[in-house]
């Protein structure tokens, strides 16, 4: 009776030792730099601060942006983005586009995969400014990974006031 419950525990452990190997996640390889990233999002201001209070949006009228662009990885911690944001609003059953952002900066990368981009900004309606971005990569897959994103945009020019405005940006990186 011994000796088939000591051969029982060889058994188990064996097995145990041979599905452990068998099924194990493999280890991913270590990323290559340079290493160029497309991306593509959606981003809903919450609302802006000028001169004038605060509006926020959904209140007059929608407005959402479209982010797409090229992050070009120089190494784990540091990076470059050029993201473009066409701007759609919607208001009294019309919809148009308002404006074009093109948006080149530095990304700052840490671990635990936030992301610090302080993003210049140049609009198509003549206005310009920055972006700070703090990102998060909320799931990471081999072939993807989807991201949050929260941008603080100051804008001036085109004999407009200054304004403050934030959004929240979810996107997909590939």
């Amino acid at each position: 009776m011994k000796s088939n419950k000591t051969k029982g525990l060889v058994i188990f452990v064996a097995l145990c030792f041979f599905f452990k190997y068998s099924f194990a996640q493999q280890n991913q390889p270590a990323p290559t730099y340079p290493n160029v990233v497309g991306f593509f999002a959606v981003l809903v201001p919450v609302g802006t601060l000028d001169n004038k209070g605060y509006t926020a949006n959904f209140s007059k009228r929608s407005v959402i942006g479209i982010p797409f662009g090229l992050n070009l990885l120089k190494s784990e911690h540091i990076g470059y983005s050029l993201e473009m944001v066409p701007f759609i609003s919607a208001q009294n059953g019309s919809s148009r586009m308002e404006y074009m952002v093109f948006h080149p900066g530095v990304m700052f990368r840490y671990s635990h995969d936030f992301t610090f981009i302080p993003r210049l900004a140049f609009q198509t309606d003549g206005r310009y400014g920055f972006t700070p971005v703090f990102s998060k990569v909320i799931i990471r897959q081999k072939n993807y990974y989807i991201y949050l994103s929260l941008s603080e945009a100051a804008r001036f020019g085109n004999n407009l006031p200054s304004s403050y405005s934030t959004g929240l940006q979810l996107g997909i990186g590939f």
